[in-house]
């Protein structure tokens, strides 16, 4: 019985290791990262958000200086006539998506997804939110 445990420990732990040598490689702190334009100016939103919590990486001008690249979009839905009425909000609701990309491989490295409903600072909320959670992947690698 503990021969059968244990071949199965080892079974497991060098399936393991066959699956992380698979593995996307993680952004680490330092990683230079691409941001191209995106749709209602988002990617001026994204790249203050990063300065804002200061995410450990370096913003770069041009895609052949990066090693990844940071892709999203964002979107707004304005409080309705009914909402302001009857809730008293002018706040907007908020959706807000990105993605990073080894530049080399291809390969996704992290994705994040926001949904803020009545949101007071607009699409700067939905930014904030993907950057918090891009900082604390990178914290993970250390």
């Amino acid at each position: 019985m503990m021969r059968t445990i244990s071949v199965a420990v080892v079974v497991a732990l060098l399936g393991y290791n066959a699956v992380a040598a698979q593995a996307p490689a993680k952004i680490k702190a330092g990683a230079k990262i691409f941001i191209g334009p995106m749709a209602d100016d988002f990617d001026s939103y994204i790249k203050a958000a990063i300065e804002k919590k200061k995410v450990p990486v370096t913003v770069v001008p041009a895609r052949d200086q990066a090693e990844f690249e940071l892709k999203g979009s964002a979107e707004s839905q304005k409080a309705g006539a009914a909402k302001k009425v009857f809730m008293g909000s002018w706040h907007s609701d908020e959706q807000a998506s990105i993605s990073v990309t080894n530049i080399q491989t291809g390969d996704v490295v992290f994705a994040y997804s926001a949904n803020k409903k009545s949101s007071a600072h607009g699409k700067q909320t939905t930014a904030e939110a993907c950057a918090k959670h891009l900082k604390e992947e990178i914290e993970k690698a250390r």
